[in-house]
C-alpha cells in the first residue's frame, strides 16, 4: 500500500511542468478566441495570427502587439486583455511561489540560485499563506497606484475614461506587461515625474518577487528570523537590481546625452534616463521613441532585457540572481578563490551549474530564434537609419524571450512565421527559464558511480 502512494505521488511531481504549460496555453487559447469575436475590435476584426499574437503577449506579460490596443480594441477587448494580463501574471507569481516553496521545503541545503530562491524567512507559512500574501499585496499595490494615477488623469480625460486608464495602466506596470492605451506608450508623460514615478514604483515592485516582499517585511517586523537580517536571496536580488538600474541609467545618459537628451534639462534628462533602465528589465513601457535611439543604447538595453527581474516574480529574463551568480564565481575565480562566496555566504556548485545552464540554453535559443528571424523576415522589413535588419531583429527577439514588450518597430511588420517565432519566443520566455530549473532541481538521481577526473587545456 505505502508503494502504490509512493508511486501515485510521482506523476504530480513529474507532471507539474506539463500542467503549467497547459494552464497558459489554456488561457492564450480563451484569450484569442475572445479577441477574435466582433465585440472585440473596431472595424475589421483581428484575424487568428494576430489574435494569438495579442493573446500571447498579454497572458506572457511581454507587451509585443501587432495592432494598437488603445484604437484597434474596443472596452469589451480592453478588457480582455487587462484580465490576460492579471491572470498571467497572477499565474506565474502563483505557480513559482507555489512549487518553489515546496521546493524550499523538499531541500535541506542553503540557499539555491534565482530559480530554487530563499524559503527560510517564510518556512513556517503554509503554501495557503502564501498564496493569501500574494493576491492581497498585488491588489493593494495595484489599487493604491490606480487611485494615484486616477487622481492626476482626472484633469486631462473624463471621470470614467481616466479611471479606466489608471486602472488598466496600474495593472500592465505591476504585472510588468507594458501594454498601453496611449498609442505612444508613455512617450506623452515623459517630463511628468508623477506618472513615471508611479510606473517605475509598479514595476520595481512587481519585478523583485514576492518572497523579497516578504522576507524583507518580515526582517521589517521581527517576525521571522529574530536577530537576524533578510536572506541571502534577497540580498542579491536587491543588490542586483540597485546596481543594474543605476547602472542603466548611467550609460543610457551617456549614450544619449548629446544625441535624444540634447536639448532636456538635467532633471528631464535623468528622468527618461532612469525611466528607460527601470523599464528595459521586463516592462516594456517607453519615454522616448525606441526606434530613433542609437545603436549602443539598443545593445545596452537588449543587455538588461536579457537579464530580467527576479525569480518568483511577474518579470521574464535569465533572472538576475542566476546572473549574479556566475559574475560572483567569475569574480571568485579571478582572485584565485577555490569557493565563490558573497556577504558572508558561500555559494554551492549546484547553483552556479544551474546558472550556467540557464544562460547557455537561452542565450542559444535567442540566437536560434533570431537566425531564423533573419531568414524569414529577409527583404520583408524596412529597417530604420542604417543599423540594418540584424540589430532590430535581436532586440525583438530578446525583447520577446524575455517578455518585456520594447520595439524598434519591426512587429508589426513581420510575416506570419516572424510573428509565430516571436510567439514562441514569448511563451518559451515567461515559462521556460523556471521549468528548466525546476525540471533539473526535481530530477536529481543519487549518484552511485563516480569517473575518475583528467584535466584538459582551456583557453
Amino acid at each position: 500500500m505505502l508503494s502504490f502512494i509512493k508511486q501515485a505521488k510521482r506523476p504530480i511531481r513529474s507532471n507539474a511542468n506539463q500542467l503549467a504549460i497547459m494552464g497558459f496555453l489554456g488561457l492564450i487559447l480563451l484569450g484569442t478566441l475572445l479577441l477574435m469575436l466582433p465585440v472585440a475590435a473596431r472595424g475589421e476584426d483581428l484575424s487568428f495570427i494576430d489574435a494569438l499574437f495579442t493573446s500571447t503577449s498579454a497572458v506572457c506579460v511581454t507587451g509585443l502587439t501587432v495592432v494598437d490596443t488603445g484604437t484597434h480594441f474596443t472596452l469589451f477587448g480592453q478588457i480582455v486583455i487587462l484580465f490576460l494580463i492579471q491572470l498571467g501574471g497572477l499565474g506565474i507569481m502563483i505557480l513559482t511561489t507555489s512549487i518553489l516553496f515546496m521546493l524550499g521545503k523538499r531541500l535541506s541545503i542553503a540557499l539555491s540560485d534565482g530559480i530554487s530562491g530563499s524559503f527560510l524567512p517564510a518556512r513556517h507559512m503554509s503554501l495557503g499563506g502564501m498564496i493569501k500574501i500574494t493576491l492581497a499585496w498585488t491588489f493593494l499595490i495595484e489599487l493604491a497606484a490606480a487611485l494615484v494615477l486616477f487622481a492626476r488623469w482626472m484633469g486631462d480625460f473624463p471621470p470614467g475614461m481616466a479611471a479606466w486608464l489608471a486602472v488598466f495602466h496600474a495593472v500592465s506596470a505591476f504585472c510588468n506587461a507594458g501594454f498601453s492605451l496611449f498609442p505612444d506608450s508613455l512617450v506623452r508623460y515623459a517630463g511628468d515625474p508623477l506618472v513615471t514615478g508611479v510606473i517605475m514604483a509598479l514595476i520595481i515592485s512587481g519585478g523583485i518577487g514576492f518572497f523579497v516582499m516578504i522576507d524583507v517585511w518580515g526582517a521589517f517586523k521581527g517576525r521571522f528570523q529574530p536577530g537576524r537580517m533578510v536572506s541571502l536571496h534577497t540580498r542579491l536580488v536587491l543588490t542586483m537590481t540597485i546596481f543594474l538600474i543605476v547602472f542603466g541609467a548611467l550609460a543610457f545618459w551617456g549614450i544619449e546625452h548629446n544625441h535624444n537628451l540634447k536639448d532636456l534639462s538635467p532633471f528631464q534628462e535623468a528622468l527618461r534616463a532612469l525611466f528607460q533602465s527601470v523599464t528595459a528589465r521586463t516592462a516594456g513601457f517607453n519615454t522616448m521613441e525606441i526606434p530613433e535611439l542609437a545603436n549602443a543604447s539598443l545593445f545596452l538595453l537588449i543587455m538588461l532585457m536579457f537579464i530580467g527581474g527576479a525569480p518568483g516574480s511577474t518579470a521574464g529574463g535569465i533572472k538576475v540572481t542566476a546572473a549574479c551568480v556566475v559574475v560572483i564565481a567569475v569574480i571568485a575565480r579571478l582572485r584565485g578563490m577555490q569557493k565563490a562566496s558573497w556577504a558572508g555566504r558561500s555559494l554551492s556548485r549546484g547553483d552556479l551549474e544551474r546558472a550556467l545552464v540557464l544562460i547557455l540554453l537561452s542565450g542559444a535559443l535567442v540566437g536560434l530564434i533570431t537566425m531564423l528571424l533573419l531568414i524569414t523576415e529577409l527583404g520583408g522589413i524596412a529597417h530604420t537609419h542604417s543599423r540594418g535588419l540584424f540589430l532590430e531583429l535581436v532586440f525583438e527577439c530578446v525583447s520577446a524571450f524575455g517578455t518585456v514588450g520594447l520595439t524598434t518597430g519591426v512587429t508589426p511588420g513581420l510575416t506570419t512565421t516572424g510573428r509565430l517565432l516571436i510567439i514562441f519566443a514569448m511563451f518559451v520566455g515567461r515559462l521556460g527559464p523556471f521549468t528548466l530549473v525546476y525540471a533539473m532541481e526535481s530530477r536529481k538521481t543519487p549518484v552511485r558511480m563516480q569517473y575518475p577526473e583528467e584535466k584538459i587545456m582551456i583557453g
